[in-house]
């Protein structure tokens, strides 16, 4: 720590996440030094769903680190399976959007902690330097510009770090992001999250996830491993606003409540219950809505959920990660090539701009579903309509695992929706 104290680097990243191993991975590739900061010692737990969306496997194939990460034996998932509140349900698969490309067939499920770790032991191995225990306090700032960043290490020394760009990759509560005065005012949508890992007989699933929509919230539930019982990530998410509070005081037994009101879950339940009741108080995560007012500057950049979050019923937060990563690294490889010292803003706008691109394209999505999710009887009626109508699930389940665009749910998808409600319309 001291060494790198006392020299100027290229790049410190904040956050050792798979979006800063990831864009620590990519600048360190292309030669420049590289230094990688996080708060905590790795491997360690992290509250998530879990799943990486199906497009993941091609950024990470495209990065290098596929065989990496199907090395650690992650679960396979063809497609979801969603419950309404009454109890109906429909099913949506990957096949049909992946035209023949096994890699994105199905989605992998494989614990954060695993994951995480494997991305960054591939960001060491390319060169870039990692100190662990290190909280980040302040943004050091000359001439307007970020110019490093003011820490204090595991034994409480202070430290301060001077490069040519920082990078906050630091998550939903981004201390980088905070300093810089990027963050905006949450919006109305709040919701906290509550993960746990338990162990559950083999076939409880049938190789897709459950997603089951209660009032409220809803539970999300995937294999993470294979194997007679395989481990499971279970995430339950609530709205923070009518039931935040209650959900913190005592958030077993919130799970245990919104375990036992998931019609879908049936027998199933007390199963459930059962094994999640030895692995003790499950991670919490929340609130999510964290919007940006930007996301580049002088000397500084923020990806992944530093860079703007907003809901995580569509589970793309992984993906969006690794993809922001791959893109803000080849952008700010250029910058830095481009200028013998600190990276300017200007140099970074085209990252910026796919960002805000992204992030349009991805909250229509969001926002819709959000829409529907939120009132009980709106969510019945539409998944009765949508297991009526296979090819819409599918394109729906399709673009939320990164597939398809939001564009492909128009047209004759569309149109097989639209004329299923007509007629559930005319029956009544």
């Amino acid at each position: 720590m001291s060494g790198a104290a006392n020299s100027r680097l290229d790049v410190v990243v904040v956050g050792a996440g798979p979006a800063g191993s990831v864009t620590a991975m990519q600048l360190a590739r292309n030669g420049h030094r590289v230094l990688l900061l996080d708060r905590t010692a790795f491997p360690r737990a992290k509250p998530c769903g879990d799943c990486l969306s199906p497009e993941a496997a091609r950024v990470l194939d495209r990065l290098g680190v596929l065989s990496a990460v199907e090395a650690l034996g992650p679960a396979r998932l063809r497609g979801w399976r969603i419950w309404s509140p009454d109890g109906q349900r429909f099913d949506g698969g990957f096949e049909r959007a992946a035209r023949g490309d096994a890699r994105v067939e199905s989605s992998m499920a494989l614990a954060r902690e695993r994951l995480d770790d494997a991305l960054l032991r591939a960001a060491l191995e390319a060169g870039a330097d990692l100190v662990e225990g290190v909280r980040v306090e302040q943004l050091l700032f000359g001439d307007g510009a970020v110019q490093g960043v003011a820490a204090r290490d595991h034994d409480g020394r202070a430290v301060h770090l001077r490069a040519r760009i920082v990078i906050g990759a630091d998550g939903l509560r981004s201390v980088v992001a905070r300093r810089a005065g990027a963050t905006a005012r949450p919006g109305r949508l709040r919701k906290l999250s509550f993960t746990s890992h338990p162990r559950l007989p083999a076939g409880f699933t049938d190789g897709r996830g459950e997603m089951h929509v209660i009032d409220g919230g809803c539970v999300g539930i995937a294999p993470l491993t294979s194997g007679d019982p395989a481990v499971h990530n279970v995430t339950c998410v609530r709205d923070a606003a009518t039931r935040g509070a209650a959900a913190r005081k005592d958030p077993a037994t919130m799970v245990e409540a919104m375990i036992g009101s998931a019609p879908g879950l049936g027998e199933r339940a007390a199963i459930l219950l059962a094994a999640l009741r030895p692995c003790g108080p499950p991670l919490a995560s929340g609130p999510f809505d964290r919007p940006t007012r930007f996301v580049v500057r002088d000397g500084l950049a923020l990806v992944g959920d530093a860079a703007g979050y907003y809901d995580p019923f569509t589970g793309q937060g992984v993906f969006q990660a690794l993809v922001g990563a791959e893109r803000l690294a080849a952008v700010a490889d250029g910058a830095l090539r481009a200028r013998s010292g600190g990276v300017r803003g200007d140099d970074l706008r085209s990252y910026a701009r796919w960002v805000a691109r992204r992030r349009r394209s991805a909250l229509r999505v969001q926002r819709a579903i959000e829409f529907v999710t939120a009132r009980p009887r709106l969510m019945n009626r539409f998944t009765l309509a949508l297991e009526r109508t296979p090819s819409f699930a599918d394109a729906l389940i399709a673009t939320t695992g990164d597939l398809t665009p939001p564009r492909a749910l128009a047209g004759p998808p569309l149109a097989e929706l639209s004329l299923a409600l007509f007629r559930m319309g005319m029956s009544r």
